[in-house]
């Protein structure tokens, strides 16, 4: 399977995808998807494949051959608003295949979410880590004065969510891991709680 990480796609999915805009997933020096950039008329943004990015991963050749055959491929898809809220709200892994369909096979793309596959660091790192989440929930966010303040931070912290959601350790204790995964949820907490317009939502 193809994978793509949220900290990938983020850009893509906060595009306007809500009139059914296709996702074009390419294999060309590497693969990735792509869908047109709202902001710049003409051009497109990309998301790389984990593994298969040629300015930023070693055997991302050997990788991509590996996943896709073909020395070029195109093909377009549609993802479900289910599969985009995985992604954007819970950091959720986006994992593409091309296949064969059972009913006129003809070739296609089979497209699933699944959490975020793990990524091992050294406990030192991961306890970092957590503690960075906890500055972003109890210090950065109550540092914010206004709207827009807040959904700057809002954006930042879905960042940090992006780049730290996967991280484990094998030398983490479990009140290691209890923390960790304390400081995530009180990040998403704090995401939710700011609205659209940067004011604050109150239960």
């Amino acid at each position: 399977m193809i994978r793509f990480t949220s900290a990938e796609l983020r850009p893509l999915f906060t595009q306007n995808l809500g009139m059914q805009r296709p996702l074009i997933l390419e294999k060309n020096l590497g693969i990735y998807l792509r869908v047109p950039d709202d902001n710049h008329p003409g051009e497109w943004l990309k998301a790389w494949a984990a593994g298969c990015n040629p300015s930023e991963d070693a055997n991302w050749s050997d990788l991509a051959d590996s996943l896709i055959s073909e020395r070029e491929f195109s093909l377009q898809t549609f993802i479900a608003q289910s599969m985009s809220d995985a992604v954007l709200n819970d950091q959720h892994d986006l994992l593409i295949k091309p296949v064969i369909s059972n009913l006129n096979n003809a070739l296609t793309l089979h497209v699933e979410t699944q959490p975020p596959l793990k990524v091992y660091v050294p406990v030192s790192e991961y306890r970092d880590r957590t503690r960075w989440l906890y500055d972003q929930s109890l210090r950065h966010f109550h540092a914010c004065v206004g709207n827009a303040e807040r959904l700057s931070w809002r954006s930042q912290a879905l960042h940090v969510l992006d780049q730290v959601i996967r991280l484990d350790s094998k030398r983490a204790k479990p009140a290691d891991r209890e923390m960790f995964d304390s400081a995530v949820a009180s990040v998403r907490d704090r995401i939710r709680s700011v609205m659209v317009d940067g004011s604050l939502r109150f239960y």
